[in-house]
């Protein structure tokens, strides 16, 4: 009797539901948590108006605040995925205490509002009582790190598959931002300042102690920075040597902030920079990152500026290659002086020709200086689990996905 009232409770519940929600119902969420969940999502601070309006497209896609809520739900596991939201602490905390859904969908979608709401408003990083309220929830359903850099450490924000303790992230972006800046008051972008305000804030908060914090930057420096200073110095030949102490500079000075904001904090590990993805054909043309230029103070003549790109001596896409790996042997020695954690992702990513394997830029085919995302899910991942650590083994890998293939029987034996 126990059984029969479970299933028609999941048939009563599954019936309840307008089409539009049940094509987003994720599969392994029970239909009769729907309502319960939907509460706590919003209560953390989810608006599912404000969702909706994010294109026209996603309104018809989603014409309700359950739909909405659903649809969230089904995507947050895509760690790329941002969004409006204000995020109510006390909610998100109320959200990780509940029994609702199973611990990593819980955890996917705290570190999914976590993210959104960083992406809103970045400055909140330097407000103790943020990380004092997230930091608690976040490690109650998974393995929070913070993770900061450039537009490239966006292909580290990966959410474990683990469904106890996966890790987390929390990512403060820094689009283009210069690891050498970091060090420089003077830095356009403020980054360092914003950093050195975040470090000032988990200091103080008991909460972050332990916390991993992960950094990536120096691409930019390398493939920008470097190539604009030429231009502003009117030195179209490329000269090796004078790359090298370029190199050596923004190392150094890229670990001296480092050093000063952080090494009480951590641990802290250091990234390294991808292998170039531009391609010779296409180098010029994805120089012109409007972003970057703002940075640079070049903005103002996008066709001058390109011209000028145009004109510098550049080196092969091999040659630029083992310019990249030096780069990162730079960082390397830095992390084991320091006593910082060094994560080495860099051959793995080549192919035969010792340049990046096509399959990992076959999106843009080489025209545009990022790597794609969807191929560096695996090996992101994999390199972030091995830095951070294992707290679960195959078998309950194993037993995850067992429990999985109950829930799909389940739900299709209730449809």
């Amino acid at each position: 009797m126990p059984v029969r009232r479970w299933f028609g409770g999941q048939a009563a519940a599954l019936a309840a539901l307008t089409p539009s929600a049940l094509r987003f119902l994720p599969p392994d969420l029970d239909p009769r948590q729907v309502e319960a969940l939907c509460a706590l999502v919003t209560g953390a601070g989810f608006s599912p108006d404000a969702y909706r309006a994010q294109s026209p497209a996603l309104g018809a896609a989603v014409p309700d605040a359950r739909t909405a809520v659903l649809h969230l739900l089904s995507f947050c596991g895509d760690e790329q995925v941002t969004y409006p939201l204000r995020l109510d602490p006390t909610g998100l905390d109320t959200l990780t205490r509940s029994r609702l859904w199973h611990r990593r969908g819980r955890a996917r979608l705290a570190a999914s509002l976590v993210n959104a709401h960083l992406a809103q408003r970045p400055d909140v990083v330097a407000d103790p009582d943020f990380w004092a309220g997230i930091l608690p929830a976040l490690a109650r359903v998974g393995r929070p790190y913070l993770l900061v850099g450039d537009s490239h450490s966006r292909l580290y924000r990966r959410v474990g598959l683990q469904r106890s303790g996966p890790i987390l992230p929390i990512h403060v972006l820094c689009t283009a931002g210069s690891a050498a800046g970091l060090d420089n008051p003077a830095s356009r972008s403020g980054y360092g300042a914003r950093l050195a305000r975040l470090a000032d804030a988990l200091a103080r908060v008991p909460a972050a102690r332990g916390l991993p914090i992960l950094f990536q930057f120096g691409q930019v420096d390398i493939e920008f920075v470097a190539a604009f200073r030429r231009i502003a110095n009117g030195e179209h030949a490329f000269d090796e040597t004078g790359f090298e102490t370029f190199c050596d500079r923004t190392a150094a000075a890229y670990g001296a902030f480092l050093v000063r904001w952080f090494s009480g904090l951590g641990p802290v590990h250091v990234l390294s920079v991808f292998p170039p993805a531009l391609s010779d054909e296409s180098w010029a043309d994805g120089y012109c990152n409007a972003h970057v230029l703002a940075l640079e103070d070049a903005a103002g003549d996008r066709t001058a500026t390109a011209a000028a790109v145009a004109a510098l001596e550049v080196p092969s896409l091999a040659e630029r290659t083992r310019l990249h790996r030096a780069f990162n042997d730079r960082l390397s020695a830095l992390c084991a002086r320091e006593g910082f954690g060094f994560v080495a992702l860099f051959d793995a990513l080549l192919g035969p020709d010792g340049t990046v394997a096509p399959r990992f830029i076959a999106g843009a085919g080489g025209r545009d200086h990022h790597l794609d995302e969807a191929p560096l899910r695996a090996p992101t991942r994999a390199a972030l689990e091995a830095a951070l650590g294992r707290r679960q083994g195959m078998m309950q890998g194993m037993v995850d996905r067992m429990m999985d293939q109950m829930r799909r029987i389940v739900r299709v034996a209730t449809a």
